[in-house]
């Protein structure tokens, strides 16, 4: 009988051990659903890799434009304090549609005392990311120290991740752990899910355009007879195209180079039907360039953030015209499924963003040589273009030798006389405007053929940027796997002899 009842007991304390049970589970196989009735999300519920694992958003956009409004009417606010105010800035949820679900399997059988947490124990990544719970309609913020019922615990809880900010190099790599714990008189119980923050992502040319950016010459502190002239043409072109992609014009800064001062990016995670994605406007990693401020004050919106990674001087190097992508690849087991970031450098000078694109380890950037030009960035020398074969896409590439031998053939022709540049020069607009470089640009040349490849330097210049161009091509090859059948050269030449003005952010030495 003693035997007998001693087993009785063992019985009945295995099935209150298999009773308390926590498990949470988040959308760790990437299928856009949490798994509460089978397994399919357990296998990957503790891996932070680039394919496995769940993923949650940086919820940093701009919904209604209440913080644009906010920076655009008062005193003008410090770049910290540009990007400090978002979606995520506080503890309300503004837009659910961006949170990453997190669900815990209902627990029945608990006793009218049982109570459980939801935590996060390090502190940095607490400080970092919101977790909601869904009261009702309403998402409510939801600490370490809320604690839910026996009832809560019995239904299964419904809850929501986001993230207040990106992952930062040195600062934080967006991984986190959430733990569900759960109490019912003596025993306890914990289950654990580990998240990591979607990285930030630039955008390829094999992706579809959306939306068009450019600055707005007359109509605005620019002022810039050619940029207005350059922006009414856009306009009409647009106007015919079978998109009819929107034009977003900037006015508020003197400075023409849109492409330099802002890199349109996203991040996404999967959903129920299709990837949910946030767009992310980045701002170039010059404090000290006004223009790029405007990405926080007239980009963001709702579904559009944006961020900046400070400290950057204002050199050519870290503008964003400095940034290309590569269309997704494998090659040589690597796969690049979003693309490759490629940057240019200045003999020893690297972009200062460099560190805050390797942070979100996807597209792993690739440096050039761009010391050779006077700007020295790589979208003068290199593009990416899709077409219809396996890979996908072509690469585009400067081809100094092609242009020189293009000249030197029509004088062989006898055609050296005629003018080497056929557009000729406009009869309104200063022509020193159009690159806002004083004295360095005096309108288009009417020199002949002959007379251009007899300007002094001109061969030898070229024949050194062709060399540098062979350097670039051999790392792109070596990288990608292109065959020289998939790089299309365009025939350019390159000119010395621009003389920059001081107070444009190009130092003396590129002159």
């Amino acid at each position: 009988m003693a035997k007998g009842f001693i087993s009785l007991l063992l019985i009945a304390a295995c099935s209150l051990s298999v009773a308390l049970k926590a498990d949470i589970r988040a959308d760790s196989n990437r299928d856009g659903t949490v798994d509460i009735h089978g397994r399919s999300d357990l296998h990957d519920k503790l891996s932070y890799s680039n394919d496995a694992g769940a993923i949650f958003l940086v919820n940093i956009g701009d919904t209604d434009r209440r913080c644009s409004k906010l920076a655009l009417s008062g005193p003008a606010p410090s770049n910290e304090e540009l990007a400090a105010c978002n979606d995520a800035s506080d503890d309300i949820q503004r837009v659910p549609q961006y949170l990453a679900p997190l669900r815990t399997v209902p627990i029945p059988r608990l006793s009218p005392k049982a109570s459980g947490t939801i935590t996060i124990k390090d502190p940095d990544s607490r400080s970092r990311v919101r977790i909601f719970r869904l009261e009702g309609s309403q998402w409510i913020i939801t600490g370490n120290e809320h604690v839910f019922s026996q009832h809560e615990l019995a239904a299964g809880l419904k809850l929501g991740i986001d993230a207040r900010d990106t992952r930062r190099p040195g600062v934080w790599d967006g991984r986190v752990a959430v733990t569900f714990t759960v109490h019912d008189g003596r025993s306890t119980a914990k289950d654990t899910v580990r998240l990591r923050v979607a990285p930030v992502l630039t955008h390829h040319h094999a992706q579809a355009a959306r939306e068009v950016l450019t600055t707005a010459g007359n109509y605005s502190e620019t002022a810039n007879f050619f940029q207005g002239w350059f922006v009414d043409r856009l306009q009409n072109a647009l106007a015919k195209t079978r998109g009819r992609y929107p034009l977003t014009q900037f006015h508020g800064s003197d400075d023409l180079w849109a492409q330099d001062f802002v890199e349109p990016g996203y991040t996404s995670m999967p959903g129920p039907n299709r990837p949910i994605v946030l767009h992310i406007m980045i701002r170039s990693a010059q404090d000290e360039r006004v223009a790029g401020r405007q990405v926080f004050g007239y980009l963001r919106k709702s579904g559009v953030g944006a961020v900046q990674h400070l400290g950057g001087e204002r050199n050519d190097t870290n503008a964003m015209g400095n940034l290309e992508t590569i269309p997704p690849y494998e090659y040589r087991c690597k796969r690049y499924p979003a693309g490759r970031i490629i940057m240019g450098a200045h003999n020893t000078t690297t972009p200062f963003i460099m560190d805050y694109l390797r942070a979100q380890q996807v597209q792993d950037p690739l440096l050039l040589d761009t010391d050779c030009l006077a700007i020295g960035h790589v979208d003068e020398i290199v593009q990416f273009l899709p077409v219809n074969s396996p890979r996908g896409w072509v690469m585009l590439v400067a081809d100094p030798v092609s242009g020189v031998e293009m000249l030197q053939d029509a004088v062989k022709q006898g055609d050296g006389n005629m003018r080497a540049f056929s557009r000729q020069n406009d009869t309104i607009g200063n022509p020193t405007d159009l690159f806002m470089i004083p004295g360095g640009l005096n309108g288009v040349p009417n020199d002949s053929i002959s007379e251009v490849l007899g300007w002094e330097g001109i061969l030898k210049a070229n024949t050194a940027i062709a060399s540098c161009m062979q350097r670039n091509i051999r790392i792109l090859k070596a990288e990608t796997g292109i065959t020289d059948a998939e790089i299309i050269r365009v025939p350019v030449m390159f000119r010395t002899g621009l003389a920059f003005a001081p107070d444009n952010g190009i130092g003396p030495e590129r002159n």
